[in-house]
Parts: structure tokens; C-alpha cells; sequence
């Protein structure tokens, strides 16, 4: 009886990891993503107008990003976008866990 019930804690706090786990790494991706789209088709934009639509992009996906985090950097042909933001989990209840993602996109222009 006991051993049933702590495999049954014990599914519980793996089921309740993956479901906070889950929706954390799928924001991310998308995010990722609509960030290598982003630099790849924005060259002719300006840094100002990249950092704003990157912001609008974090607030899509649900991303918790501070416009001070973000960096936009060109040179030789090159476009870099550089984010940095930090999500909190809860495997365990009653524990935070905080996760840092880092996210650079390239997009080289051959033109320059």
C-alpha cells in the first residue's frame, strides 16, 4: 500500500515536471525561430525598428524579455540579433526554478 502510493507521488512529480517543462521549450522554439526569420528578412531595417519587433515578437510568443537584453549588431554583411532572458519553472511545488536561454540569429547578406 505505501509502495503504491509513493510510485504514485512519484509519476505525479514527473508528470507535474514535464507539464511546466513543456510549455517553457516550446515558447522557446517558436521564439528561436521567429527570430532567425526576423534577421534573415530584415536587413534594410533599422536597430531601433529590429529591437522593436523583436520585442512584439517576445510578447507572441510569451517570452518575459526586457528590451535592455536584446542587441542588434551589423558588420561586413552580417546581421546579428542577440537576446537574453531568464523563465521560471516550478518542477517541485513550492521551488522556483529560473532558466536562463540565450538566443543569437544570424543572416549574412551576400550583397555587402
Amino acid at each position: 500500500m505505501i509502495r503504491r502510493a509513493l510510485q504514485i507521488a512519484v509519476f505525479l512529480l514527473l508528470a507535474n515536471a514535464v507539464y511546466q517543462a513543456v510549455p517553457v521549450s516550446w515558447h522557446y522554439y517558436q521564439f528561436k525561430d521567429a527570430l532567425q526569420e526576423l534577421a534573415l528578412f530584415s536587413q534594410k531595417s533599422t536597430d531601433a525598428q529590429l529591437i522593436d519587433r523583436v520585442m512584439v515578437l517576445a510578447d507572441e510568443h510569451s517570452i518575459p524579455l526586457d528590451r535592455d537584453y536584446v542587441q542588434v549588431q551589423r558588420g561586413r554583411g552580417e546581421l546579428v540579433i542577440s537576446v537574453s532572458y531568464v523563465d521560471t519553472m516550478k518542477f517541485v511545488p513550492g521551488y522556483d526554478y529560473n532558466r536562463q536561454f540565450d538566443i543569437v540569429a544570424r543572416a549574412f547578406d551576400p550583397n555587402r
